[in-house]
């Protein structure tokens, strides 16, 4: 092969990817909306299950400790009287969990909704597993005592989920401090 023809093939090449790029870009721009608004209602329909009956408002005015794992706060009310939160949480296990954290007034943990994950199928995904013996825990067990119960193999992705859920219960003590709720 000569130059000319290395030439010719490079530029061949950065054609398709520049009309590859083009296409994904323009894909992207149509479906975003829709993606946001399947997100939005996952999240909706996840605190509607953690904290069942109560509207829900987000807080925007948070003082989010500088290391939380917690990315948005929404307060749960039932017939307008405060209950507790909804935390959407993103931790690190092996890989990326998006979770909500559903947590009462007095600062019992309602449940853990699993909203997207990444980790290892078999492996880690054991401790994401909405219908395993992980997840159901935390509404049984306070915060402290789940440190004992991370899943044989998974131990990584239970970790991480415990330090969501910590943050979450942390964070909530933090604004419900004071306020005699």
């Amino acid at each position: 092969m000569n130059k000319k023809q290395i030439v010719a093939l490079g530029l061949r090449l950065a054609l398709f990817v520049a009309a590859v790029v083009a296409m994904l870009s323009v894909v992207n721009y149509l479906t975003r909306d829709t993606i946001a608004d399947r997100i939005r209602a996952e999240g909706e329909a996840a605190r509607s299950e953690l904290m069942q009956g109560c509207t829900f408002t987000e807080e925007t005015n948070v003082p989010f400790p500088e290391d939380t794992t917690v990315t948005a706060v929404y307060r749960a009310e039932k017939e307008g009287v405060f209950v507790g939160y909804c935390f959407d949480v993103s931790v690190k296990g092996y890989n990326e969990i998006g979770m909500i954290v559903g947590v009462t007034a007095d600062g019992n943990v309602t449940g853990v909704k699993i909203l997207s994950q990444t980790e290892t199928p078999g492996i880690g995904s054991k401790a994401v597993d909405e219908t395993g013996s992980y997840l159901p825990l935390f509404a049984k067990h306070d915060i402290d005592s789940m440190q004992q119960y991370f899943v044989s193999g998974a131990t990584i992705s239970s970790k991480g989920i415990w330090n969501g859920v910590s943050d979450a219960v942390a964070l909530c003590e933090l604004l419900t401090e004071g306020k005699g709720a």
